[in-house]
C-alpha cells in the first residue's frame, strides 16, 4: 500500500521522460536556441530540478526521522534524501508533538545532525526556505532561513501563516481562549486521576497547548497503560458541551513511552501548510508511524495521502524509492566514484565525513546540549 501511494503521486506513466521545457514544444514554445541563450545555467538547472512527485512531504518526529524520545544526530543516508527532496523543488516540514512554544534552540537541538548535514552541503537561501517545522501539532510554525537557523514564521499580518489562514475553521488564531482552557483542564484532571488510579510511574506536566503524562526518569510505563489513558479522555472530552465535544480539534494519542493531550492535530497542521504554501492535497504526502485511532498521525488522513511507517529504517527507504521513480540519484557523496557524478548533484562535494568542512566543536557542544535537555519538557538537566 505504501509504495502503491508514492507510485500514485508519481505523475508519469511507465517509460515516459520527464519532457525538456526548452524543446520547441516545451514550456517556452519555439524560440529555444534564443532563450536557452537568455537563460543562466543556474536557471535552467532549477527548471530542470523539480521533483515528479510529492511537492509537499511532512513528517512526524519520533520513530519516523529518529528513534523514539531521541535525536536526529546520526543518519546521514536519510539526511542526504532529504537534502536530496529540497534540491529539487519539494517542501519538506516536520509536524511533530513536541511542542517547546517558540523556543527555537530546544527544536534545534532535536534536529542538531539533520541541520548541521544541510550545513555541510551548502543549500542555497531557495532550498533552505522549503524546510519547515511545525511543533505543538499546528501550533508553532519554524522555517529555516540561509544560517541554518530555524526561525519562526510570523503568525499576524501580511505574510503571517494564522492571517492568511485564518479562513479555515479550526485554524489555532480561531480558537476561543476559555474553550483552550477547557480542554487542558478537563485533560489534567484526567491524566491525574488515571496516574493515581493506575499506581503508574510517572507525572503529568501541563504546557500552554498540552498535557502529558511522562514516566519519571529512568522509569516505564506499559503501552496498555498509556492506551487506557488515551481512552478515558477520549471519553470525557466526548461529554464535554452536553456531548458536542470540545467545539475544537484536539488530539489525545499514545507516543509509545508517554501520553498526550495536545490542543489541534496534525489534521490542522497539514491543511494550514497546504493552504499557506499553495500545494493542493494530492500533491501532498504525509508519512508517520502513529496511524491507530490512540495516535496523533491517524488525522492526517483526511487532508493527505499517508503512508504508515514503523521506524526511521522504513522512512528511508521510502523516500530512496521517491528519489528514484523521479529519476534522482540516491548515492551519497562519497559513493560518487568520479568527477561526473558528482557533477550532477550542481553543489560543491563537502561529504558529512570531510573533517576540513566540519565543526567537531560545535557538533559536540549540541550533542552535550541534546543529552542534558528532557525532550518532555525542553528543560536542561545535568549529564548522567
Amino acid at each position: 500500500m505504501n509504495l502503491a501511494q508514492i507510485m500514485a503521486l508519481n505523475q508519469l506513466k511507465p517509460g515516459e521522460q520527464c519532457p525538456d521545457p526548452f524543446e520547441s514544444s516545451g514550456t517556452f514554445g519555439s524560440n529555444v536556441d534564443i532563450l536557452k541563450g537568455l537563460v543562466d545555467d543556474d536557471l535552467q538547472e532549477q527548471v530542470f530540478s523539480q521533483l515528479n512527485g510529492p511537492k509537499l512531504i511532512s513528517f512526524d518526529g519520533d520513530q519516523t526521522l529518529y528513534s523514539d524520545g531521541a535525536n536526529f544526530d546520526s543518519n546521514p543516508r536519510l539526511a542526504n534524501y532529504l537534502y536530496q527532496l529540497l534540491r529539487h523543488g519539494v517542501t519538506v516540514a516536520i509536524v511533530t508533538a513536541a511542542g517547546y512554544e517558540y523556543n527555537v534552540e530546544k527544536y534545534e537541538y532535536r534536529l542538531s545532525g539533520l541541520l548541521h548535514y544541510f550545513q555541510s552541503r551548502g543549500l542555497t537561501d531557495e532550498e533552505c526556505g522549503r524546510f519547515y517545522l511545525f511543533g505543538g501539532e499546528c501550533n508553532y510554525l519554524f522555517k529555516l532561513h540561509s544560517d541554518y537557523r530555524l526561525h519562526p514564521v510570523r503568525e499576524d499580518g501580511p505574510g503571517g501563516w494564522l492571517t492568511a489562514t485564518q479562513y479555515l475553521k479550526e485554524t489555532p488564531g480561531n480558537w476561543p481562549d476559555d474553550e483552550v482552557l477547557a480542554l487542558l483542564d478537563i485533560s489534567f484532571e484526567v491524566a491525574s486521576k488515571a496516574l493515581e488510579e493506575l499506581n503508574l510511574r510517572g507525572r503529568v506536566i501541563r504546557k500552554k497547548r498540552s498535557v502529558g503524562l511522562v514516566p519519571i526518569p529512568g522509569q516505564e510505563m506499559t503501552r496498555e497503560s498509556l492506551d487506557e489513558i488515551v481512552l478515558r479522555v477520549h471519553e470525557v472530552v466526548h461529554r464535554m458541551n452536553d456531548g458536542k465535544g470540545p467545539g475544537l480539534p484536539y488530539c489525545a494519542f499514545n507516543g509509545g513511552g508517554d501520553t498526550w493531550i495536545d490542543v489541534g492535530n496534525k489534521r490542522v497542521g497539514v491543511q494550514i501548510l497546504q493552504s499557506y504554501l499553495g500545494i493542493p492535497p494530492n500533491e501532498t504526502l504525509h508519512i508517520g508511524d502513529q496511524f491507530l485511532n490512540t495516535g496523533n498521525d491517524y488525522a492526517a488522513r483526511d487532508v493527505a495521502p499517508c503512508i504508515w511507517i514503523i521506524n526511521p529504517q522504513e522512512t528511508t527507504y521510502v523516500l530512496k524509492s521517491i528519489l528514484r521513480l523521479a529519476g534522482v540519484s540516491v548515492r551519497l557523496p562519497e559513493e560518487r566514484g568520479d568527477d561526473s557524478d558528482a557533477s550532477t548533484d550542481g553543489h560543491a562535494e563537502l561529504g558529512e565525513h570531510s573533517q576540513e568542512h566540519i565543526n567537531f566543536e560545535e557538533m559536540e557542544r549540541r550533542t552535550k546540549a541534546v543529552q542534558m535537555m528532557d525532550v518532555y519538557t525542553g528543560e536542561m538537566r545535568p549529564i548522567t
